[in-house]
């Protein structure tokens, strides 16, 4: 006949030792309504019964089996109590074989609660989730019960302990528990008994417009010293004393009290190129802030005080990181916009440019790595889409072309040619050496392009 849960618990607990907690844990898929604790007690309580149910017939060798069990190694008072009214002997057992290392965690989660809620004192959030570390020994101990007596609907003690501190800590901070993106996560070390916390970034999502030429998109560290200083950068580490992100990042890093920034924008502009129109799409990544309630328009006027004249944002919202990623995902299948001056070698007819342009409608182009490129990227060929381009002589040996082009297009390149690398490229069409003395990006389309636009 096959043993009763019953039957293994009172087994079990001739040989460990196990709070309330601990004993309903090892049958926690069973009757899930209630809680580990009332599983436990309710097991313990219908074992109680039964001893006193022998003692009551008489029976005080079948009596003392079950009593001595409950008032030692179940920790059981009424056990206790009734045991010694009987004259049964038991050892006094205090500490729980699967919750206990020097205490019971379990007994720690006031505690460590109200020190959470301390350290939380600085941080805004309104969403918060809980983890735990679990002592390896005692998640060993239980794991050995389990198999050594075929318990298939046991909970480990990390998600018992996270779920209980949960509970306390949503008692005491008034936040809503969110398992899928919380704001902030607390993860307990039982072994350390430390509390750490994971704070999760928060997201920006704005527009930059730059207005100024020489400035990278991201910091750049002098090639010589990769950031240290030396005699090639005048000891500033850096090739660019500035960049766009730093504009846009340091202002927001400060008001946020957050620890790190990133950048992640639909694509780049040369250093020597202006970002006009309506702006480059960017979401700005602030890591572990303590701030996160930031008033949009507030940042906005201290980026552009600080940045003055040299770029601007615009239309700040917050966002979330899937933003962040369709933004770099898509950037070279967003459709862009520029205008560049051109300079020739030789005077062009009225003629030949509009065949050019008639050239350049609709077309894919190749463009293999650019020389000046090529050192940092991959030396592949990149087939683009150039949906037009219109051109108009502004002086003699002087052009201005307007791009419409697939994402990731090198417009300098479809210009010069680069040494054929490019192909078609204006040179090759007009017949005459072309070069891009002045480039403005003035748009950005993103999303899936229509290539009927």
């Amino acid at each position: 006949m096959t043993d009763t849960m019953i039957d293994v618990s009172k087994t079990i607990l001739n040989e460990y030792p196990l709070c309330n907690e601990c004993l309903g844990r090892l049958f926690a898929w069973l009757a899930t309504g209630t809680t580990n604790i009332q599983r436990g007690r309710s097991i313990k309580l219908v074992l109680l019964m039964i001893g006193d149910e022998f003692l009551r017939g008489g029976d005080r060798k079948k009596a003392s089996e079950y009593l001595q069990i409950l008032a030692g190694n179940g920790m059981m008072k009424s056990a206790r109590r009734l045991a010694k009214d009987a004259g049964i002997p038991f050892e006094l057992k205090e500490t729980c074989h699967l919750c206990t290392k020097d205490d019971s965690v379990f007994e720690r989660i006031p505690r460590i609660t109200n020190e959470v809620d301390e350290i939380l004192q600085d941080y805004e959030f309104d969403t918060f989730l809980v983890g735990s570390v679990p002592f390896p020994q005692l998640v060993e101990r239980q794991d050995e019960i389990c198999a050594r007596y075929n318990l298939l609907n046991s909970e480990p003690l990390k998600s018992s302990f996270n779920r209980e501190f949960g509970k306390k800590l949503f008692e005491k901070l008034k936040r809503e528990v969110d398992f899928s993106k919380p704001e902030i996560v607390v993860i307990y070390d039982m072994l350390k008994d430390q509390i750490s916390l994971q704070v999760n970034p928060l997201f920006i999502f704005g527009k930059y417009r730059k207005l100024e030429r020489g400035i990278p998109q991201s910091r750049w560290d002098c090639g010589e010293c990769k950031g240290k200083g030396c005699e090639e950068c005048d000891g500033t580490g850096r090739r660019y004393l500035d960049s766009v992100s730093e504009y846009i990042g340091k202002p927001a890093v400060k008001i946020a009290h957050a620890a790190r920034f990133k950048v992640h924008a639909a694509g780049r502009e040369d250093i020597d190129a202006l970002m006009l129109g309506d702006g480059r799409p960017f979401v700005l990544e602030l890591s572990e802030p303590k701030k996160r309630k930031l008033n949009l328009e507030v940042l906005a006027h201290e980026i552009n005080k600080e940045a003055y004249g040299k770029i601007e944002v615009h239309d700040l919202e917050f966002s979330e990181r899937s933003r962040a990623q369709d933004l770099k995902k898509d950037a070279s299948e967003n459709i862009k916009e520029y205008v560049a001056s051109i300079s020739t070698e030789k005077e062009i007819s009225e003629e030949l440019l509009r065949i050019a342009e008639k050239r350049f409608k609709d077309i894919e182009i190749e463009q293999r790595t650019p020389n000046r490129v090529a050192h940092r990227r991959s030396d592949l060929v990149r087939v683009k889409h150039v949906y037009e381009i219109k051109l108009k002589r502004k002086e003699k040996l002087l052009l201005e072309g307007s791009f419409k082009v697939q994402g990731g297009t090198y417009i300098k390149e479809l210009i010069s040619g680069d040494e054929g690398r490019t192909k078609p490229s204006l040179t090759e069409v007009l017949e005459t050496p072309c070069l891009c003395t002045e480039l403005n990006v003035t748009a950005i389309y993103t999303g899936k392009p229509d290539h009927n636009a």
